[in-house]
């Protein structure tokens, strides 16, 4: 800054105000000082200026699994919003791991970072996510809430999608209809629920076994899996669904990943969908409209979730003690994957 204020004629004060932009300077002395800084290649020293100002104007995101189109999506919307304000966004992944989110929450607060946005990896291991610093890093949960009262989130209303989801398949006359259920709380794949998943998850089963409830159904527990959220794990376990003697002819998916498995297990057994296996998935991935027949699926807002997010996280950052949540609706978009059951 002194070189800059000598190579420009001015004082350290007036170069500090032509390169910060606030206060009065003539144009033609801020004219006199961005040239003098670009012949010095000066560069603004945000970490001195964060450690004044008490802000870094940076927010720190923690996802759970970027591979995923709807995480992706999210991340964009973010990185947009906060942008408009003045932010930058710091993103790490945690493959829906604990340890490898307590890590990077920790790393984002030795960072600096004004906020948190977290897809939270756990329902109830929410210790690191009440953040005791020195200034207090507020933190936004996207996507899924926790057990705790003391964490604001945004969400969406995902046992009411699941509920609308079961009966659409009942109104095209299916009885028996499956769960493809993706949770990183299992190695491969299991027929029964584990003790400790997400709460997307828990929303998103038992919405779908109030409504299965509620038409009468009786359900079968070999006619849905849970599984660790990749293709290869949910085209293998949905393949166990297929082979058996009586198999569902409806599967609701609950991610992209356990839609892609499901497809290909059925193509794979010779199943042809819609006629003779109905699908809908969670989540409107890019690729579901343009496959044959294109998918229905279980719309979720991901634009305005991050955008949302943000919008909240802002908020908290300019006042420590403001609170809200929110709940956002989900949208069934009725394609061509569902048709009646065989015999019908």
């Amino acid at each position: 800054m002194i070189d800059v204020a000598r190579r420009a004629k001015v004082s350290r004060a007036t170069a500090a105000r032509a390169l910060g932009g606030y206060g009065l300077v003539t144009q033609a002395t801020r004219e006199r000082v961005m040239a003098a800084a670009a012949e010095l290649n000066y560069r603004v020293n945000e970490l001195a200026r964060s450690m004044r100002s008490g802000r870094s104007l940076t927010i720190g995101v923690v996802v759970a699994d970027i591979s995923n189109s709807f995480f992706t999506s999210a991340i964009r919307s973010i990185i947009e919003t906060a942008s408009k304000a003045g932010y930058q966004i710091l993103v790490l992944n945690t493959d829906d791991d604990l340890e490898r989110e307590r890590d990077a929450v920790r790393v984002l607060i030795e960072k600096r970072v004004d906020g948190l946005i977290v897809v939270p990896a756990s329902q109830n291991e929410t210790e690191h996510l009440i953040v005791q610093s020195e200034p207090e890093v507020p933190v936004v949960l996207l996507d899924r809430r926790v057990d705790s009262h003391e964490i604001d989130f945004v969400t969406t209303d995902d046992r009411a999608a699941a509920g609308a989801a079961v009966r659409h398949f009942a109104a095209a006359g299916h009885k028996r209809i499956g769960l493809l259920v993706a949770t990183a709380s299992v190695e491969k794949h299991s027929l029964t629920m584990p003790a400790h998943v997400v709460g997307t998850v828990l929303d998103r089963v038992e919405g779908a076994r109030a409504a299965l409830a509620g038409l009468g159904f009786v359900t079968k527990p070999e006619w849905s899996r849970y599984c660790h959220s990749s293709v290869e794990t949910a085209h293998e376990a949905m393949a166990e669904i297929l082979s058996g003697p009586e198999p569902p002819t409806a599967i609701l998916a609950t991610n992209e990943e356990m839609a892609l498995g499901a497809l290909g297990a059925a193509q794979a057994l010779g199943f042809q969908v819609p006629e003779e296996l109905s699908i809908i998935a969670f989540d409107d991935a890019p690729w579901a409209v343009v496959f044959r027949p294109p998918l229905s699926v279980v719309r979720r807002p991901v634009a305005k979730l991050g955008a949302t997010a943000v919008e909240l996280l802002l908020k908290k950052i300019e006042n420590g003690s403001y609170r809200n949540s929110q709940v956002l609706e989900a949208e069934l978009v009725v394609r061509r994957s569902v048709a009646a059951p065989p015999g019908r």
